[in-house]
């Protein structure tokens, strides 16, 4: 069970890996070409924003589910100023993530709605006619996988706060690192 929880973890981290880099590729390949056939050759071409958008979607979202992920999303931590004991710190970021895991069901509950309408719907860009159910899709899996991760944070800390010793999964992590 463990190895295969530890599997799923690395292969969501190469898959949202690879979506930001080729994300990030489709939109500097598509900025460059529409800025390259405007001013260079005087020919600009229609759309090219709309396909940047919907990458965009892409990039943006799967890079918030990965600072989730990692631990390094933003969030004003003031907590280890003001207190010293370490296990009422854990208590207090416990408290925080259970926060975070309510707004991010919530988030999610929205974003899976949206979704579903979205697919009843079938709107579409409008110079390209691409369904915007591929942009809205982003939307609902990167919610539901920050819900994980802010999920397994609570987790962490809550256990930290009981005694036991942090999870170690930020990052991509082997059996070996477990102590296996």
């Amino acid at each position: 069970m463990k190895r295969a929880l530890l599997l799923l973890w690395n292969l969501l981290d190469i898959a949202q890996q690879a979506v930001m880099v080729a994300t990030s590729v489709a939109i500097v390949i598509l900025i460059l070409a529409q800025v390259s056939l405007r001013y260079v050759f005087m020919m600009p071409l229609m759309g090219v924003e709309e396909l940047a958008c919907l990458f965009g979607f892409w990039l943006y979202f799967t890079g918030a589910a990965n600072g989730a992920r990692e631990r390094n999303h933003i969030k004003a931590d003031l907590l280890n100023v003001f207190i010293k004991s370490e296990r009422v710190l854990h208590y207090a970021k416990a408290t925080a993530s259970f926060f975070l895991i309510v707004l991010s069901a919530i988030f999610a509950q929205w974003t899976v709605s949206y979704f579903i309408w979205s697919m009843g719907s079938w709107e579409r860009s409008p110079a390209l006619s691409i369904p915007m159910v591929f942009a809205q899709a982003s939307l609902m899996v990167n919610s539901i996988l920050m819900f994980v991760y802010f999920f397994i944070e609570f987790v962490d800390y809550a256990r930290q706060a009981i005694g036991y010793p942090p999870l170690r999964l930020a990052g991509h992590v082997t059996l070996e690192k477990e102590g296996e």
